[in-house]
């Protein structure tokens, strides 16, 4: 009774259970990252789990990486957790979703990963110089470029009809000028936080990075997926809170080699566990 009339409350089952935990610890070169993360309620198939991420290693890093958009990184751990309708009527009726990913990457020769406000102008640099590239090319490179380039064959318009259009259209289909990074203490860590939103989307993306060295950075992605935006405000504020519980349990620590290899593997399982294998956009 006491958890049903807690979804009424609330006005949506699933989202993060934190009475429901496992732990994951992972070699960074000389890092233990330690994770205490909720399970999933999204079954997926489970795949094999690295511990060591040699990330120092050039051949390595560059077999691991993926890339999406203007993101190249190595993969570390994933977890998400869907919010749902206390009655779903049709298949897809999906609230949203939110997602934790665990990512390290390098960053551009001459900007010192170490620097938070070195990292945090980077941050931004990357993603205006990717997404306004002169020449467009494949994965949105150069999206807001192409958008230009189209728009200029109106000739017709005045320049402030132009400037008005051309926003619009790069909120609407582009990639619009984001906040700048900041920096956030959490447990007296000091993280870059950097978040990619638009104007006309409820839906979000916000990070948190932190130099290993200076060449590489640990990311925590948290993507706030809204399916249905006339319901989003009845799982915001608990995806948030999810956000800020999972940032409080991430420890990144000296790593001590002669540490049992049984404490860097977990045996939790559960039919509702997403792999750490899985990959979240």
């Amino acid at each position: 009774m006491k958890k049903l009339l807690k979804t009424l409350w609330q006005g949506f089952v699933g989202g993060a259970d934190f009475t429901q935990l496992v732990t994951e610890r992972f070699i960074l070169e000389d890092k233990l990252l330690k994770i205490t993360i909720p399970i999933s309620n999204v079954v997926a198939r489970q795949l094999p789990k690295e511990v060591n991420y040699p990330y120092r290693n050039r051949h390595w890093f560059n077999t691991k990486q993926k890339t999406h958009t203007h993101e190249t990184y190595v993969h570390i751990y994933t977890r998400v957790w869907m919010y749902l309708p206390i009655i779903g009527i049709f298949p897809s009726s999906e609230y949203g979703m939110l997602s934790s990913v665990f990512r390290i990457k390098k960053n551009h020769d001459g900007i010192n990963a170490l620097d938070n406000q070195a990292l945090g102008s980077w941050l931004n640099q990357e993603y205006d110089e990717y997404y306004n590239h002169p020449e467009p090319g494949d994965k949105a490179r150069g999206s807001n470029t192409r958008i230009r380039q189209e728009m200029s064959k109106h000739t017709t318009l005045s320049d402030e009809v132009m400037a008005i259009q051309l926003e619009a259209a790069i909120n609407n289909g582009g990639y619009p000028q984001i906040p700048d990074a900041t920096t956030v203490q959490i447990n007296g860590t000091e993280w870059v936080f950097h978040q990619l939103i638009k104007p006309h989307s409820r839906s979000r993306t916000d990070m948190y990075c932190l130099g290993l060295d200076e060449g590489h950075y640990l990311v925590v992605r948290f993507n706030h997926q809204v399916d249905r935006s006339d319901k989003h405000k009845k799982w915001r504020k608990a995806a948030n809170q999810t956000q800020q519980r999972v940032m409080e349990m991430v420890s990144l620590t000296d790593y001590v080699a002669d540490e049992p290899q049984s404490r860097l593997s977990n045996d939790t399982s559960s039919a509702l566990q997403t792999s750490s294998g899985q990959e979240t956009v």
